[in-house]
């Protein structure tokens, strides 16, 4: 009887040391999978600067387009590195958001109202256009910041570290573009 009672103790606490592990491991992927989702985004940005200069034949400044293509350019490559440690043990698992999920929904819909404020208005597209990186800049490397504490691969959670200190310094950046640009409008 006692050795069954030690056994069912034994079950117990396993089981939920393995519930425990798992939720965590569901969490991490689940922020894992949106900075993939972010950086996707981001990467795009220099294809978005040139459709926007072809439909309205005006670019941004050099400075803004310099710094916006460093950040599609940083994006991507930090897209690669996300895709090679993800095999590094832990696993990361991404996940695929459903399209019925009230935050993919609005996700996607922010995206899309995004976008078709940025091709489709004619005045003040650099404002705007670092306007939304201000915001989005600040919420990878603040998910990056979570994503480091939680990480337990000492590469990844490097690489992380990295990352969102790399992506503040963009946020940085882009505030200081936006007051010149602001300045330079007044």
């Amino acid at each position: 009887m006692l050795i069954t009672s030690m056994l069912g103790i034994l079950v117990f606490t396993n089981t939920h040391a393995i519930s425990a592990s798992k939720q965590k491991a569901d969490t991490i992927d689940s922020g894992y999978s949106a900075l993939k989702l972010f950086l996707e985004d981001e990467q795009h940005l220099t294809t978005l600067r040139r459709v926007k200069l072809v439909l309205a034949f005006e670019g941004i400044s050099d400075q803004s387009t310099r710094l916006v293509d460093e950040i599609a350019d940083t994006s991507e490559q930090a897209l690669d590195d996300l895709e090679k440690f993800a095999a590094a043990r832990p696993t990361i698992v991404f996940e695929e958001f459903s399209d019925d999920s009230i935050g993919k929904a609005t996700f996607d819909s922010l995206r899309i109202a995004t976008a078709k404020e940025l091709l489709l208005e004619t005045d003040d597209f650099e404002k705007d256009l670092l306007l939304s990186q201000s915001n989005i800049l600040r919420v990878i490397s603040h998910l990056a910041k979570q994503l480091e504490e939680k990480e337990t691969n000492a590469k990844r959670k490097a690489w992380l570290n990295k990352l969102a200190v790399r992506y503040e310094k963009y946020y940085q950046q882009v505030y200081a573009r936006i007051s010149i640009t602001g300045k330079g409008n007044a």
